[in-house]
C-alpha cells in the first residue's frame, strides 16, 4: 500500500515539474516578446499574460513543496 501511495506521490510530481518546465518556457516566451512588442495594446496583453503565468508558477510551486511535506520518513 505504501508502495503505490510513493508511485502516485511520484507521478504528481513528474505532472507538476512538467506544468512546471512548461509555464516557464511560456514566461520567458512572454519576456522575449515583451522586449520586441512596439505596438502599445500588445505591450499592454503581455503585461496582462506575464501576471497570469507568475501566478501559475506560484501555485505549481506551492503544489510541489506540498508534495514535500509529511512524505519524508
Amino acid at each position: 500500500m505504501l508502495g503505490r501511495k510513493h508511485n502516485a506521490l511520484t507521478r504528481r510530481r513528474a505532472a507538476l515539474l512538467r506544468e512546471w518546465d512548461a509555464a516557464l518556457g511560456e514566461l520567458r516566451a512572454n519576456e522575449a516578446a515583451f522586449e520586441r512588442s512596439e505596438d502599445e495594446f500588445y505591450t499592454e496583453q503581455l503585461i496582462y499574460q506575464h501576471a497570469a503565468l507568475l501566478c501559475r508558477c506560484r501555485a505549481v510551486l506551492r503544489q510541489l513543496r506540498g508534495l514535500g511535506q509529511g512524505s519524508a520518513p
